[in-house]
């Protein structure tokens, strides 16, 4: 079973999280007091009444354990083997480092997939599971933009804009990880089943820190939250209300110091509400397009990458039905002059030819109109 992941040490923290009562907050002061998780289940009952914080309770929990001989992990672990679900703990040098860090951060991750969640670069992406073709719009083009910076992606593979990413990832060959708030034998929502093997057979995985045949519950949402706010070093909302899983992700994120962004929408905009209102409160950084949130977080592309490179057939033929205003417009917008004034002002073209050069475009769904006379391309 090592192979996976699965030997004396990683079966008895497997057997720790599923104490009942037993978290990660109080399972991290157990290692540290006794040094493994082995040690723990060897340790007295007298030893484990001297721990400020085990309750009687708790410490009976772990007597049961003991007392099955770990019975359930280690059936536990026979299971995951027959399914090839790998196991990190937090004690392993596989375990992410950045989950490591945080103090609630979870005892172990089963995995599907590549395990290597040490990657130079995570970007978390999440928004609203109802998104307008603008939202998904931007998040291809987003993710497009920061695939020249060396990145991979976390999201949840729920429907809308998680979904939306990690296709997007897959199409670009970015590796990505879906994180799952249930058992890893089986995928939800069913629908995403082809995406999350596409997911497993590229260069990410699923990851859980729920053991196989976990049900879902409603409580466990939050906590697959916590894991994609964790994974990551920047996180990224495209459109979301100002309830729901994405801003419970976002407000996780801010309050673990980690760099949040959210593209914003016209205050008038639903899906919106919640990015406005993350910016609005300081709680994350105002992005338009994938340099702003490289400049941000002082990322360089990688050495002899041309991101003009990635400019497909289809556009190009695109471009050439355009009209020689159109043409120009796009230009503009694709090398950073986003509102029509500063277009005025290259003495080209008149106001009104811009004006509807930039409807036109619109209504081809190639650009988008943001707050503050703001253009961005869509493409």
């Amino acid at each position: 079973m090592n192979s996976l992941g699965y030997n004396e040490e990683s079966i008895a923290m497997m057997e720790l999280s599923l104490c009942d009562g037993i978290g990660p907050v109080l399972g991290k002061h157990l290692l540290h007091h006794f040094g493994s998780a082995t040690a723990i289940f060897q340790a007295t009952k007298k030893d484990w009444d001297q721990i400020a914080g085990l309750s009687q309770k708790q410490a009976f929990q772990l007597h049961i354990s003991r007392e099955n001989q770990l019975k359930t992990a280690k059936k536990l672990a026979e299971t995951h083997v027959q399914l090839g679900i790998s196991v990190t703990t937090i004690n392993g040098d596989e375990y992410p480092y950045r989950l490591k860090e945080l103090a609630n951060g979870p005892l172990l991750l089963y995995c599907l997939g590549s395990n290597n969640l040490n990657t130079k670069r995570i970007v978390g992406i999440v928004g609203t599971r109802k998104p307008s073709p603008q939202g998904i719009g931007l998040t291809k083009k987003l993710i497009e933009e920061l695939s020249t910076f060396d990145i991979s992606i976390v999201s949840g593979l729920a429907y809308g804009i998680d979904i939306v990413a990690h296709q997007a990832a897959i199409d670009l060959g970015i590796p990505n990880w879906a994180v799952l708030a249930h058992g890893l034998e089986q995928v939800y929502p069913s629908p995403h089943k082809k995406q999350a093997l596409k997911i497993i057979d590229g260069l990410g995985g699923l990851i859980s820190d729920f053991p196989a045949h976990t049900k879902m519950h409603p409580d466990y949402f939050p906590k697959r939250n916590r894991i994609v706010a964790g994974l990551c070093d920047a996180l990224l909302v495209i459109e979301s209300g100002v309830k729901g899983g994405s801003m419970i992700t976002a407000s996780i994120a801010h309050g673990y110091s980690r760099d949040v962004f959210a593209v914003p929408g016209r205050p008038s905009d639903k899906p919106s509400e919640g990015c406005n209102f993350l910016i609005k409160s300081n709680m994350a950084q105002l992005v338009t397009c994938g340099k702003d949130i490289a400049e941000a977080m002082n990322w360089t592309p990688n050495i002899g990458t041309n991101p003009a490179e990635n400019t497909n057939h289809s556009q190009m033929s695109m471009f050439s039905k355009l009209n020689p205003i159109e043409q120009q417009v796009m230009h503009w917008l694709l090398n950073g002059v986003h509102n029509p004034d500063d277009m005025l002002s290259q003495n080209q073209w008149s106001a009104s030819h811009i004006s509807m050069a930039l409807l036109d475009l619109e209504l081809k769904g190639l650009i988008t109109n943001l707050p503050g006379n703001q253009y961005m391309s869509m493409i």
